[in-house]
């Protein structure tokens, strides 16, 4: 057996050879490969990466005892041919990468060769005290000119291969591609997953067990050219196989995962990558899911905007389509004269035109940009216009209408998206998919960001963006798939509006991420406590899922708080509004109210009782996004949440039944380890600032039919 360590000059060996022993330890630790006819060993302080020379097959053991074993890439490329790293009879490690030792990253490759056959290249990185690595594969100049739709990046086709802690009670979950069409969040039990069905997620995944937290974290860290899927099988109540790649190709329809009617785009170039795959073990799954958010962040930072979060008002859920200049001004006076008073707003307050805005015309619209910018409240407050836009979505059927912006050159027909047999694709959500490429639709986002720039806005919501993101045929050559016309269309978008309009997303996938300030966690949501859809309950199962994606990705958008029965699905009672309140302020503080406030004296009374609770408005403000307290709900949303604070720890239950009361329990250990251990904890009412009985080793709240409550727990010192 050999040992192999990074080629340095004489000098530089000189200096290793002088450095202190602990020093030379570390530096060996940091750096280690070790190399025999059997086996390639990749070392960091607590990953290990085995790779069999002889099956093709890679594990991943951690120090923490879990295991990833049998781990290989595969490609099935356009001519039909498969290639897959345990059909290759030589794997050899090409070396690691010295330049960026000094980061913190290692990168290494390892080149699967067969005589008469393209060759197969894994590059795995691995890093400094962090319990990953990353894996992507890449087709050699050959294979790269033949291409692929569908490359497996992680591969694993064996049972037992997941190895997470004794008696662990293992859950895959499910995030959804977008968040359209009210598709959930779903952490399903691999023992209830039936033999032979494939179990699909999009982009990444935790597999883990609840009671103990221990899990681990797969997922995608690169989103610029595919739609990454994770395909899961059981077998005898374990996973039978694990399948993580580029090319989600099993389109159904308008309603599938991702909306696509045709096959994922062939890759294909001078060289092909499959997405990079973050791969992690964690003590708690919780912790997983951030730090893959951060490592995508690291990779493309999310926009940030100077002036915070967001808080004001929109119009669709309150008008819809019957919004105009009086409704829009009303609606604005109401939150200055009334709810400012209250205590609602920040040192800006959004007035946001929704839909239809359309209905004000030119003058009208130009006269309300100007009254809502001449409001202003204490201490400096001032109130902004927003307006909304479908930059890849378009809504009529007469196709002959020519493109604003485009000087007559181009009709709607010239820059929709098409399939390979030129027909149009099928619409969703009633639109037809515009092609982010063509020129008349570049051409069309120039003229759009910028009439918005002059007319004062300084909030866009941008809706409807998976249109964007479909598979199709696409009027630029270069562009082969939905993800890579989506990033060029986003892109143009945010140059374009260079930092003057918050961007904020509304119906769009995940990831590529980096695109708006905010993106909404789920689709619509309107202020009922429970139902299917658009209710409390609907949006914090995506929190309960996808809170990881505040801060890093996105500040996560709630979706407007709507009050009174007149507006659409709005609360009915104070108590509901308050808990709609309060599941924004768990994502993070972004707070859009849509009541009717222009008209509607119901409305106007519920916002004026609901946005006068101070005490809770104080920690939306603080911007900080709330995790569950457990994992084990299904497609459901957790009844508690928590986040720190200065003394202790935020705890918020909620009571989803709008029907009958209830109590709820829970250890304390499970919210926080200080509070399970604590010979006392004290308990505060935040909203009424009341302080409650002390508890130790559990506590239980009881709530009325749609009540929640948030508490700040802190152990006795």
């Amino acid at each position: 057996m050999r040992r192999i360590g990074f080629l340095l000059p004489s000098v530089a060996l000189l200096s290793l050879s002088l450095m202190p022993a602990c020093a030379r330890a570390a530096e060996k630790k940091q750096s280690a490969v070790v190399e025999s006819s059997k086996e390639i060993v990749l070392r960091s302080e607590l990953v290990t990466v085995r790779y069999d020379r002889q099956s093709g097959k890679l594990d991943l053991l951690w120090k923490d005892s879990h295991k990833l074993l049998g781990i290989r890439s595969a490609a099935q490329l356009a001519d039909g041919s498969t290639l897959v790293t345990t059909a290759y009879s030589e794997h050899a490690l090409q070396g690691g990468d010295a330049a960026r030792h000094a980061t913190g990253e290692h990168e290494y490759t390892i080149r699967s060769t067969k005589s008469g056959t393209s060759s197969l290249l894994q590059h795995i990185w691995l890093y400094d005290g962090k319990p990953w690595v990353s894996i992507e594969a890449e087709l050699d100049a050959e294979a790269s000119k033949t291409g692929t739709r569908h490359f497996d990046a992680v591969l694993i086709q064996e049972p037992g291969a997941v190895q997470i802690g004794p008696q662990a009670s293992l859950r895959v979950l499910h995030v959804p591609f977008d968040n359209d069409m009210w598709f959930r969040y779903d952490s399903v039990p691999v023992a209830d997953m039936k033999a032979g069905q494939t179990y699909s997620g999009e982009e990444v995944t935790a597999i883990y067990d609840n009671a103990s937290r221990q899990g681990l974290v797969l997922g995608s860290i690169t989103h610029d050219v595919w739609k990454t899927a994770i395909d899961t099988h059981a077998a005898n109540q374990e996973i039978a196989d694990l399948d993580i790649y580029g090319g989600i190709s099993s389109p159904t329809g308008v309603k599938s995962d991702t909306h696509d009617t045709v096959l994922h785009g062939v890759v294909h170039g001078l060289s092909v990558r499959s997405p990079r795959i973050f791969i992690g073990s964690f003590a708690d799954w919780r912790d997983g899911l951030e730090a893959y958010g951060k490592a995508n962040a690291a990779i493309h930072p999310p926009l940030v905007w100077p002036a915070g979060t967001p808080m004001g008002w929109n119009s669709w859920a309150a008008y819809a389509d019957k919004i105009d200049y009086q409704r829009y001004l009303g609606a604005a006076t109401y939150v200055h004269d009334t709810l400012v008073p209250e205590g609602f707003g920040r040192k800006v307050v959004y007035v946001n035109l929704d839909a239809f805005w359309s209905r004000l015309d030119a003058v009208q619209l130009a006269d309300a940009v100007a009254q809502i910018k001449a409001m202003q409240g204490p201490n400096g407050m001032r109130f902004e216009p927003g307006i909304y836009w479908t930059p890849f979505a378009y809504w009529s059927d007469d196709l002959d209408v020519y493109v604003e912006g485009t000087n007559r050159k181009y009709k709607y027909r010239d820059i929709l998206l098409k399939a390979p047999d030129g027909t149009f694709l099928p619409k969703v959500d009633g639109g037809r998919a515009i092609d982010p490429s063509s020129p008349g639709a570049k051409e069309r986002i120039v003229f759009q960001i910028n009439e918005f720039k002059k007319l004062g806005f300084t909030y866009l919501k941008l809706d409807f963006l998976s249109h964007g993101s479909l598979e199709g045929v696409h009027a630029d050559p270069a562009i082969q798939t939905g993800t890579e016309a989506y990033d060029e269309g986003m892109k143009q978008i945010v140059a374009e509006n260079a930092g003057r309009m918050f961007l904020s997303l509304s119906i769009a996938p995940l990831f590529p991420s980096g695109y708006g300030n905010a993106r909404r966690l789920s689709c619509d949501t309107k202020g009922h406590i429970i139902g299917e859809y658009q209710s409390t309950e609907y949006m914090l199962n995506s929190l309960t899922y996808g809170w990881w994606t505040a801060g890093n990705l996105y500040i996560a958008d709630p979706d407007h708080v709507v009050l009174g029965a007149k507006a659409d699905e709005g609360s009915r009672s104070v108590t509901e509004g308050r808990s709609r309140l309060l599941s924004a302020v768990l994502s993070g503080g972004m707070i859009l109210d849509s009541s009717r406030l222009a008209d509607d004296p119901e409305g106007r009374e519920l916002a004026k009782a609901v946005y006068s609770d101070r005490n809770l408005l104080a920690v939306a403000a603080e911007g900080k996004v709330f995790r569950p307290v457990e994992g084990d709900t299904g497609n459901k949303a957790a009844a508690a949440f928590v986040r720190p604070t200065e003394k202790g720890f935020y705890l918020a239950v909620f009571n989803y039944s709008d029907k009958q009361s209830n109590t709820i329990t829970i250890p304390l250990e499970r919210v926080a380890a200080a509070l399970g251990s604590a010979a006392s904890v004290s308990v505060k009412d935040v909203s009424t600032g009341e302080q409650l009985a002390p508890a130790h080793g559990s506590i239980s709240v009881n709530l009325n039919a749609a009540e929640s409550k948030l508490l700040e727990l802190i152990p006795a010192r």
